[in-house]
């Protein structure tokens, strides 16, 4: 086993990612997850441990989004697709895998990550990383409100979200409402430079959060 990192031009060792999306996530229309794997994946980063065959058995997705960050701009990731193959769960193997991908955004000096877990039930899981509840989940793709921290709108953020509206848009009410129950949980990385220097201070920011991947 060894821990790999597919980065934003490694498409091919991230598509090879795509049986355990599938595997582990109730993926609806296959629509969506051509979606992904045709337009996330090419903008983003997977850590995986992989077996001696290169096959997939653990993997951590990282997705970027430019952050507005109390009036400065700033790069942080979404950590999505956390999953481990249902024959190497509770080896450890996912552990290493979140432990590596912190470290790697601690190089690139980022001021935090997040992930939106489930549901309330697995936060106690991200607590053991560090990551901490802030918020819970936004619906609204395109929200005008103020806000002190938000994704910068730029072309490919706005096209992102269309994405996004269309899919949600063809979900139930039941799962729009279990949305908006997540907890958005954050753990900060590098405040060098950000207002804020612990998760406490950062709770008392309005902080906004809708993409689902």
């Amino acid at each position: 086993m060894q821990i790999v990192i597919y980065k934003e031009k490694d498409v091919l060792g991230k598509l090879s990612t795509r049986d355990l999306y599938e595997e582990n996530f109730d993926i609806g229309d296959v629509e969506f997850v051509n979606y992904y794997y045709d337009e996330i994946i090419k903008r983003n980063v997977v850590v995986a441990m992989i077996d001696d065959e290169s096959k997939v058995i653990s993997m951590v997705h990282l997705n970027p989004y430019l952050y507005n960050i109390s009036g400065k701009e700033r790069w942080v990731h979404y950590l999505v697709a956390i999953a481990t193959r249902k024959d190497y769960r509770k080896k450890g193997y996912m552990s290493r895998v979140l432990d590596e991908a912190l470290k790697y955004l601690q190089s690139l000096h980022e001021p935090f990550c997040y992930v939106v877990p489930i549901s309330d039930a697995v936060k106690g899981i991200y607590e053991r990383f560090g990551f901490e509840e802030v918020c819970k989940f936004t619906l609204d793709k395109f929200s005008d409100d103020a806000y002190d921290i938000y994704p910068v709108k730029t072309e490919e953020y706005l096209n992102l979200m269309k994405k996004e509206q269309y899919f949600l848009d063809l979900e139930d009410e039941s799962y729009k409402e279990s949305l908006q129950k997540k907890p958005v949980m954050i753990k900060l990385l590098d405040t060098e430079g950000i207002s804020f220097k612990s998760i406490e201070m950062l709770k008392n920011k309005k902080i906004y959060v809708c993409q689902e991947v």
